[in-house]
């Protein structure tokens, strides 16, 4: 995880509006769609938080909700406490340092946990999943939104060029090919659809309907413990 959290260290002060450009802005209306899947949940943990932006829609969604936000990029972090330090998010949102995979939290804690975009960027996916389940209580859901490799042969070859060539050349103009071309690569790169269901498996989650968005390039997979 070391050089993950550097790549995410070193573009973290464009992260937010690189999203918004590369999305065509639809990145809010993902993060709303992945909240909407949680609802009735009273303390959330957010993983791979980043600038905060799924625990503030999720505090401002769900009436009377707490999240914990963990995330192990300072600098990330750094942008999501001066966006939480407004009053009201005030004993809302909690935002501390650490990694999915070992999650500092006890057995049956959390009613739901969320992460957007963030899974394909652990060491080790199972794992972390695996840590998902240990700290969700009994009959909790995790929600996890994550980009994905369209279906749709025509548009398949399109989507991979604008991710694979698009997308670094633009980070480049902000000093980051490098960090986005790996973003961008590790898309294709992590289990698609099925091959990801079957993880949510081998953690012990049973896998609910998933929810394909913007012509199946984003995904939400969802699953119960």
């Amino acid at each position: 995880m070391p050089e993950t959290t550097s790549l995410f260290n070193k573009i973290a002060k464009h992260y937010d509006s690189l999203n918004t450009f590369f999305s065509f802005g639809m990145d809010k209306i993902w993060r709303k769609k992945l909240v909407g899947q949680i609802m009735g949940s009273d303390l959330i943990l957010d993983i791979a938080t980043g600038t905060g932006e799924v625990a503030i829609e999720t505090v401002r969604k769900l009436e009377g909700a707490r999240v914990i936000g963990i995330d192990p990029s300072a600098q990330m972090l750094s942008f999501a406490k001066k966006k939480c330090a407004s009053p009201e998010y005030k004993n809302k949102i909690e935002l501390i340092q650490g990694y999915a995979e070992d999650l500092p939290f006890e057995n049956d804690r959390f009613d739901a946990i969320t992460i957007a975009f963030g899974i394909r960027n652990t060491v080790n996916p199972l794992q972390s999943l695996k840590e998902m389940k240990r700290v969700l209580k009994s009959g909790g859901k995790v929600a996890i939104l994550e980009f994905t490799i369209p279906r749709n042969k025509i548009f398949a070859p399109i989507y991979l060029f604008y991710f694979k060539k698009f997308l670094p050349f633009i980070g480049s103009l902000f000093g980051s090919k490098k960090e986005y071309k790996y973003l961008s690569d590790s898309t294709s790169e992590f289990p698609q659809r099925e091959k990801f269901l079957e993880l949510m498996k081998e953690a012990q989650f049973d896998p609910q309907e998933s929810i394909e968005l913007m012509i199946g390039t984003v995904i939400i997979y969802t699953g119960i413990k």
